[in-house]
């Protein structure tokens, strides 16, 4: 499979998943900002005595996010990885033959050979002490496997909780721009700082990086214009500000996404380092390891008195269908095509990705609301910015090895 299908099948699979998940966990999408705002006015032309009906009108459940779901479907995405197991032999996915690394195996391969002759040399006597130094080996580089397997997989299932918490109260394209660039820019900085990433043109794709990260500032900050000027959102005549009910669930959103994606740089070093040899050839071990520790450590977080079975239909009519979607279109695809690239391709090269899909999801967006979609021109001027950038990091990073 080529590089470009995979760089494609790794964008592609993302949307899906992303929009899937959105449709499930979000707010429905019959609700609009607009008649919100008209129901807070009507609220508020009536006496002082009923601000307490107010307070309960806009607390309505019509309106709430599904948040107890964020836990259970990070816990369904950990479970869509056993399927990998079983997928590995179609998509040629090679694997050790231990859950060991490399070093510990070469380690432990001179120890035996270092006790076999002291063994010959001192004879059956010592038989007793080889052993019992191969087993100390052995359970440290057990603990030592057990701990890194603990470690990434803390690191990731805060990445994956942040990222569902913040469906739940922004919209899909607010959670792709913050997520993807937090990641972009810590990976960069950490693949240049611990010599991961080629020092090839380093001056050069730092300002192309930074080139692309203006685009993304300036997009960012013409969405709220676009939305304005589409009719989504309002003017407060009086107070001059923006009525977007909102506003406070975006902000938290965005922090708490942009901050917890942080820890992906931390976990795409310590897996390059640790779960993969010199030819990058992954482990299912690990895979199944990391999974079912992700799982094991969102379990506790899940609320008490909600129900997976009964909640995922609430919010929307089709959420078995949009998880499914999720699994089949989004995730699976999307960690193979990451296993593959990691594989075959430089690890920073993967970065080009996160990038780029906040292009297609803006086109993605765009498509899906025709109809409520303004454009002005420091918007295109952004997206320009940040689509130049990312084809010349694309062909810059794409063919070293």
């Amino acid at each position: 499979m080529t590089t470009n299908l995979l760089w494609l099948t790794l964008l592609g699979s993302y949307i899906v998943q992303t929009k899937s998940f959105s449709k499930i966990l979000g707010r429905p999408t019959h609700h609009n900002n607009n008649d919100y705002n008209n129901n807070i006015k009507l609220n508020i032309s009536k006496n002082i005595s009923n601000i307490h009906d107010t307070n309960n009108s806009i607390t309505d459940e019509s309106i709430k996010p599904i948040k107890n779901l964020s836990v259970q479907i990070a816990i369904v995405y950990f479970a869509a990885w056993f399927l990998l197991i079983t997928l590995a032999r179609f998509w040629n996915i090679p694997c050790k033959t231990s859950s060991l690394d490399s070093n510990d195996i070469n380690n432990l391969s001179n120890i035996n050979l270092n006790h076999e002759e002291f063994y010959n040399n001192s004879g059956s006597n010592n038989n007793d002490n080889r052993d019992n130094g191969t087993t100390i080996s052995m359970l440290k580089s057990k603990f030592k496997q057990v701990s890194k397997i603990f470690i990434l997989s803390l690191l990731l299932s805060i990445t994956v909780l942040s990222y569902t918490l913040a469906l739940t109260m922004t919209p899909a394209f607010d959670v792709t721009l913050i997520q993807n660039t937090s990641i972009f820019e810590i990976t960069t900085l950490l693949y240049g700082v611990c010599g991961v990433a080629k020092r090839q043109n380093v001056f050069r794709n730092f300002i192309i990086m930074m080139v692309a990260l203006i685009g993304i500032l300036i997009v960012s900050y013409t969405n709220a214009t676009c939305d304005l000027l589409a009719g989504k959102l309002s003017i407060n005549k009086e107070t001059g500000e923006v009525n977007d009910p909102f506003l406070f669930d975006r902000l938290k959103a965005a922090l708490l996404c942009g901050l917890c994606s942080l820890t992906m740089g931390p976990f795409a070093i310590l897996s390059h380092k640790w779960l993969t040899n010199q030819k990058l050839i992954t482990n299912k071990k690990n895979i199944f390891a990391i999974a079912i520790t992700s799982i094991l450590l969102l379990v506790p977080f899940i609320p008490k008195q909600s129900s997976f079975w009964r909640d995922i239909n609430s919010n929307n009519s089709s959420g078995w269908l949009f998880l499914i979607l999720a699994i089949v279109g989004g995730v699976l695809p999307n960690i193979i095509s990451i296993i593959l690239l990691t594989k075959n391709s430089p690890p920073e090269f993967i970065t080009t990705a996160n990038l780029s899909v906040i292009i297609l999801m803006g086109i993605v967006q765009g498509l899906s609301e025709s109809g409520q979609t303004y454009v002005v021109r420091w918007e295109v001027i952004g997206y320009l910015m940040l689509t130049i950038s990312s084809i010349i990091l694309f062909f810059s990073l794409r063919n070293r090895k």
